[in-house]
């Protein structure tokens, strides 16, 4: 996919961005604007936020449409009526407040062009392959401890 707009996560990552899954409170579920959550399709996951249209408190559903289009996902369509258990709810949206799993990318990626900045600095002037080596290795050791690799 070449849509820049699309971001691919590992498992274990998604785990670190959607951090509050399942933990949300009626309350908060029943003032959600959307809720976003994991749909799948064999070993295909997408993430993608649903406007909300009824909160089901006692089967413990949220009744909505998807305001996704689905790229891998192919038995979804943007606007399909969809449920999602409350255990599956990774974020919410509540208007006029930024969703913790985009205050969570907006920061990673500001970390990222500080790291990519960085050894783009480094290489500045460099004119032999083995400095490039020796910088590589820094760089990597730097990038490495602040968790980018």
């Amino acid at each position: 996919m070449s849509d820049p707009n699309i971001l691919y996560v590992s498992p274990e990552y998604s785990e670190k961005l959607y951090p509050n899954k399942g933990k949300f409170t009626v309350e908060q579920l029943l003032r959600a604007d959307m809720v976003k959550s994991a749909f799948s399709a064999g070993r295909r996951v997408e993430h993608m936020w649903v406007k909300v249209s009824e909160v089901q408190v006692e089967n413990q559903l949220v009744k909505g449409t998807l305001d996704n289009t689905p790229i891998e996902i192919t038995h979804l369509t943007f606007g399909d009526i969809v449920f999602v258990p409350f255990k599956d709810i990774e974020d919410i949206w509540i208007e006029g407040q930024v969703p913790e799993s985009v205050k969570r990318l907006s920061e990673t990626k500001e970390e990222e062009l500080e790291a990519e900045e960085f050894v783009r600095s480094l290489f500045e002037g460099v004119e032999t392959i083995a400095g490039a080596f020796f910088l590589c290795g820094f760089a990597y050791r730097h990038c490495a401890e602040r968790g980018h690799w």
